[in-house]
C-alpha cells in the first residue's frame, strides 16, 4: 500500500512551482483555492460524454487515441479528424492529445504538423516513447526520441506516452516533451500475467539473481522499488512517485500525466504520488462526486428539511 508519509517534500515543492492551472481573472475578488491543483482530462473522444464533464468544470483536457475515436465513431481518417475538431474547439483553450497512426519518424512527423494545424493553440501530439521494434526489429530503436525533439523544435507540444518506468521519462522530457505519461493499469497487468509465482512479486520486472548476468535471466525493466516495493496493483503509483522524485531532483517541469486508470481510488493515490495531471475514462469520472455516506445523508437532510416546505 502507498504510504502517505512517504511523500517528500521535494516533491511538494515541485508542485508549488509549476505553472498555475486555475487562473483567476482579473477583477475578481474571490481567488481560486485551488490555484495549481492538478489538472483532469477525459480519455475519450465522445463528445457528448466531454460535454457535460467540460460544462461542470471536471475536466480541463481531454486525452484521445484510435481506439476511442473509433469507438467514438470514426470510419475514416478525415472522419477522425472531424471529430477530434470539433473537441478542440469544446474545451478551448484546454489541451487535447492526438494520437499518431504512423511509425516512421518522417511520417509522424508530417502527420503530427497536420493534426497540430487542426488547432495549434490546443493541440498536443501523442508520441510512444518506444515499441518500434516491436512492429519492425529493423526500425530505430530511438524513433520516438528523435520525434519529440524535432516537433520541439517545431513549437509543437508533444505528450510521450507508452511510458512505464522513470528513465523513459527523464528521455522523454529531455527530447521535450512537455507531458509524460505512464500507463499505471497496464504495469500491474503484466506482471499479474508474467510473474514466476515460485519468485517474489514482481519478479518479471525486477530479479536479480546474478549481478553479472552471466545466464542474461535477470530483469530489470524498472527498479526494485516499483517492483518490488509493495502489492503488484500499487506498482503505478510508485513509478509516479518514482518520477516525481526524480523531477524534483532536476527540477524538470515536464507535467506527469498519471495514465491507464482503473477505478476512482487511484484518483486519490496518484494525486498523493505527486502527479500533475490525471486521465480518467468519463465511467470513472461520472463517479467522482458519489459516496454511500454521501447519499445516505443526503437522504436524512432532505427529509429532515420537509418541514420547512409547508
Amino acid at each position: 500500500m502507498f504510504e502517505v508519509s512517504s511523500i517528500t517534500s521535494a516533491i511538494a515543492r515541485r508542485r508549488c512551482g509549476m505553472a498555475i492551472t486555475n487562473v483567476t481573472w482579473d477583477g475578481k475578488p474571490l481567488p481560486h483555492p485551488a490555484p495549481r491543483a492538478p489538472r483532469i482530462f477525459a480519455d475519450t473522444a465522445e463528445i457528448e460524454e466531454i460535454r457535460p464533464l467540460y460544462e461542470a468544470g471536471i475536466v480541463n483536457g481531454v486525452t484521445t487515441n484510435p481506439t476511442l475515436l473509433k469507438k467514438a465513431g470514426a470510419t475514416s481518417w478525415e472522419h477522425a479528424k472531424e471529430i477530434l475538431s470539433n473537441i478542440l474547439r469544446l474545451v478551448h483553450p484546454n489541451p487535447v492529445s492526438l494520437e499518431l497512426t504512423k511509425t516512421t519518424a518522417e511520417a509522424m512527423i508530417a502527420q503530427a504538423q497536420e493534426l497540430h494545424a487542426l488547432n495549434p493553440d490546443n493541440a498536443v501530439i501523442k508520441v510512444a516513447i518506444g515499441g518500434y521494434r516491436a512492429l519492425d526489429p529493423n526500425a530505430d530503436p530511438f524513433t520516438g526520441l528523435k520525434v519529440i525533439r524535432k516537433l520541439w523544435e517545431m513549437d509543437i507540444r508533444v505528450n510521450a506516452t507508452l511510458v512505464f518506468n522513470t528513465t523513459q521519462a527523464f528521455w522523454a522530457a529531455n527530447a521535450g516533451a512537455v507531458y509524460v505519461s505512464p500507463f499505471l493499469g497496464r504495469l500491474a497487468d503484466y506482471m499479474y500475467k508474467n510473474d514466476v509465482p515460485e519468485r517474489p512479486a514482481g519478479n518479471s520486472l525486477y530479479d536479480v539473481v546474478d549481478h553479472k548476468d552471466t545466464k542474461g535471466d535477470q530483469h530489470v525493466a524498472n527498479t526494485e522499488y516499483v517492483a518490488r516495493a509493495g502489492q503488484r496493483k500499487d506498482a503505478g503509483v510508485r513509478l509516479i512517485r518514482e518520477i516525481a522524485a526524480v523531477f524534483s531532483n532536476y527540477d524538470i517541469h515536464s507535467e506527469i500525466l498519471a495514465a491507464s486508470i482503473r477505478n476512482a481510488v487511484q484518483l486519490s493515490e496518484v494525486m498523493l504520488a505527486g502527479a500533475d495531471i490525471l486521465t480518467v475514462p468519463a465511467k470513472v469520472l461520472s463517479t467522482v462526486a458519489d459516496h454511500p455516506l454521501s447519499s445516505e445523508g443526503m437522504i436524512s437532510f432532505n427529509d429532515d428539511a420537509q418541514v420547512f416546505s409547508t
